[in-house]
């Protein structure tokens, strides 16, 4: 220590430049350290918010728009919106309920036998002509993300409501609208019907046992059975229960089936974990 000191007093001019010297190198490393904290920082902000980009843009690559059809949707006139909300208030179905379209502003919707799929679409021309009945007919060009297809439309208001002699048959709101294609949905040439979703299925068959075993949740069974059907069988109304069910005690699934009153019945399984107490539905 003594030695030092001597040192430092020999050479007084050359420690303090030395000193001089340590404290400019610790100061420079601090600003270095804090600047490529700094930096790093600044990365990371940028990756996260290019994540939250990428993220947000896979929400909308499900149906993506194309230039044409942007350009198309902007310069809809207000009969062809009016169209658009037209077809988007009604599911369409066909087949006994095993073929079923839905219409957004700007994609449809079409389930196949419980398969679902969607698609992006634009309105690029439509002609309407009257049935000569007060009904009218429409002939609809669709830009879709499958290419461009003809669909007709038939309000049913004109020969549906009146027989030859010009007599009332029906009232109007039992009258059946219908859209069609050649190409564009998965029924080629086949009248799509206008489908009204109930609200709830009705629950029929079911007894005591079935009731306990699904810890009498029965009320969420017709709520979640309910929007399931509104997207695959919209036509359904009913579902009956099977009368059999399965119980595994060792993953605590309970498995049953049901069977739907559409047109073609159509017999659906359905699975409730006691856990989760949640259900799943599969054809």
């Amino acid at each position: 220590m003594e030695s030092i000191k001597t040192f430092i007093r020999e050479h007084q001019k050359g420690a303090i430049i030395l000193l001089f010297m340590l404290i400019v190198f610790i100061g420079c490393s601090a600003v270095s350290a804090i600047n490529v904290a700094k930096h790093r920082a600044e990365e990371a902000a940028v990756q996260t918010d290019e994540v939250r980009d990428k993220g947000n843009a896979s929400d909308n690559t499900d149906t993506p728009l194309s230039k044409e059809q942007k350009e198309a949707i902007s310069n809809y006139d207000d009969e062809t919106k009016n169209f658009i909300d037209t077809l988007s208030a009604s599911v369409w179905s066909a087949g006994g309920g095993r073929y079923s379209l839905r219409f957004s502003r700007d994609s449809y919707t079409e389930s196949v036998n419980g398969e679902s799929n969607t698609h992006s679409y634009a309105i690029t021309r439509m002609e309407k002509t009257g049935d000569g009945y007060g009904g009218t007919y429409r002939t609809i060009v669709f830009d879709t993300d499958t290419g461009t297809h003809i669909v007709t439309y038939a309000d049913g208001k004109g020969s549906a409501v009146q027989d030859v002699s010009g007599n009332i048959d029906k009232d109007d709101s039992s009258v059946i609208s219908t859209i069609k294609s050649t190409s564009m949905f998965a029924q080629k040439d086949t009248p799509y019907e206008r489908v009204e979703t109930v609200e709830d299925i009705s629950i029929k068959g079911l007894n005591s046992e079935i009731t306990t075993l699904l810890d009498d949740s029965t009320d969420k069974l017709i709520e979640e059975l309910s929007t399931w059907c509104a997207v695959h069988y919209p036509s359904a109304t009913e579902a009956t229960w099977e009368k059999t069910a399965v119980i595994d005690y060792e993953t605590g699934v309970v498995s049953t089936n049901f069977t739907l009153n559409t047109e073609n019945p159509v017999s659906i399984a359905i699975t409730y974990s006691l856990s989760d107490k949640a259900y799943d539905f599969e054809l």
